[in-house]
């Protein structure tokens, strides 16, 4: 199903690897253009591409980046918010530092709202903006406080700037655990067990591209769950 994306601008931070890398080959399969917003440089990809080296928690980075990424495209239709961080995995609250915390919200939220902030001049009436949640935004793990909290505050922003951007649609997907680089650097081998529901990363791309197109119109202000059912579970013991 071809989902009108064809020449559509398409700006993603974190696009040079994991989900955002993902995101960036299946928005191009589309037929979109895309600039990537990352601190690295991406591999080359096939189609029209502008990368651009910048730090989500700078604004004055973002706010360069995102301008120069709308020039050269000669606008931006879309906005894919998938820079992040997991920060310290397994690791008690008493022993995180409140610098610990503050670095998880800087790039997982701030670095929304700056990207927010700053493409939202470039779109037009009837673009759209997908924000990367987690399923850590309704269900919780020991050792895992900054980050979700980070990714409840993802959900909340994205329902706020859905409220706040008249025209702009702007949802969020919210996956269970994703088989990427960061991820196989905090699961490492747990992420194999055929016992243990998994998705990749091309998974998640395909929902993101799904809620930035025009044929998900109708959906604004929501937070797509992704994770094999895993939540509607009841722990009543029957």
């Amino acid at each position: 199903m071809r989902l009108g994306l064809d020449g559509k601008a398409v700006l993603i931070t974190g696009g040079a690897s994991g989900i955002g890398l993902a995101c960036a080959r299946a928005f191009l399969d589309e037929g979109a253009r895309v600039g990537i917003l990352d601190r690295a440089g991406p591999p080359p990809l096939p189609g029209e591409t502008v990368a651009v080296r910048a730090d989500v928690t700078d604004e004055e980075s973002v706010a360069s980046a995102v301008s120069a990424i709308g020039a050269a495209l000669g606008g931006i239709d879309a906005v894919v918010g998938c820079a992040g961080i997991s920060g310290p995995v397994g690791q008690p609250l008493g022993e995180t530092t409140a610098a610990e915390f503050a670095a998880v919200l800087a790039v997982n939220v701030t670095g929304q709202f700056l990207v927010a902030k700053h493409a939202r001049r470039w779109l037009p009436d009837g673009g759209s903006m997908v924000f990367l949640a987690s399923d850590s935004a309704f269900v919780c793990a020991p050792g895992m406080v900054p980050y979700c909290a980070s990714k409840g505050a993802v959900v909340s922003l994205t329902r706020a700037l859905s409220v706040e951007f008249d025209g702009i649609r702007v949802n969020c997907v919210c996956p269970s655990v994703v088989d990427t680089p960061m991820a196989r650097g905090d699961l490492g081998d747990l992420l194999d067990d055929p016992g243990f529901p998994v998705q990749a990363a091309e998974d998640v791309a395909a929902q993101v591209v799904y809620l930035a197109s025009e044929r998900a119109r109708g959906i604004d202000g929501q937070a797509l769950l992704a994770d094999f059912g895993m939540s509607a579970r009841s722990g009543f013991p029957a």
